[in-house]
């Protein structure tokens, strides 16, 4: 039985560029928190309705590839049918799904820490749905779940593939950045996760030799 191959670990130069493998993918990521939930800001909106998600994974996962397919979200592709529902029931977990017209057009998850601490896990609108003051209001429900329990920090972090002006709404939101980071992960579109062409005018994909 042979021994499983060590990982290769990728030097990252702290001045300069550091050039990635192929099927790679680098971007900042910006840590952002929030101590105290600021006062709501958005008008009403009866339109807008704020629903739990579903936990069908075929349902969850269409609604986060319209949402997380130009920002290449991957993490809850990567998992399984059983490994997805188990997440998506957890007790620590509370997903929001929120619906205009009887349509799905935005998704927020919190997760909830056993250090009295939460993360802003997930936060999106469908690309329709930009503009237009739903975000706002989205994020007025998420900061209201966060804080109707008692913690004492909420985090978010948000990076270089997301919407370009996904800082300052976290800002304008009452978020206060604290810390970057390099994240270096695999091409989801190597995978399978997106057809190749998704986001390609951005990140083209550099096919790894064989």
């Amino acid at each position: 039985m042979h021994a499983p191959a060590e990982p290769e670990f990728l030097a990252c130069r702290i001045d300069g560029y550091t050039e990635l493998p192929p099927g790679k993918l680098a971007n900042l990521v910006t840590y952002l928190e929030m101590t105290r939930p600021p006062p709501p800001r958005a008008p009403a909106r009866p339109d807008l309705t704020l629903v739990e998600t579903t936990r069908d994974p075929d349902a969850y996962r269409a609604l986060y590839r319209r949402i997380g397919a130009r920002w290449l979200w991957m993490g809850r592709l990567a998992l399984s049918d059983a490994a997805l529902a188990r997440t998506l029931a957890g007790p620590r977990l509370v997903s929001r799904t929120l619906v205009r017209a009887g349509e799905a057009i935005g998704l927020m998850e919190v997760a909830f820490g056993e250090d009295g601490e939460a993360e802003l896990a997930y936060f999106g609108l469908v690309p329709e749905a930009i503009g237009g003051g739903s975000g706002r209001w989205l994020m007025d429900a998420a900061l209201a779940q966060a804080f109707a329990r008692p913690i004492a920090r909420l985090t978010v972090h948000t990076c270089t593939f997301d919407h370009p002006d996904a800082v300052a709404f976290y800002v304008r939101s009452g978020f206060r950045p604290y810390k970057r980071a390099i994240e270096i992960h695999d091409d989801p579109r190597l995978a399978g996760y997106y057809p190749r062409e998704t986001a390609a005018e951005r990140w083209p994909v550099i096919q790894p030799a064989t």
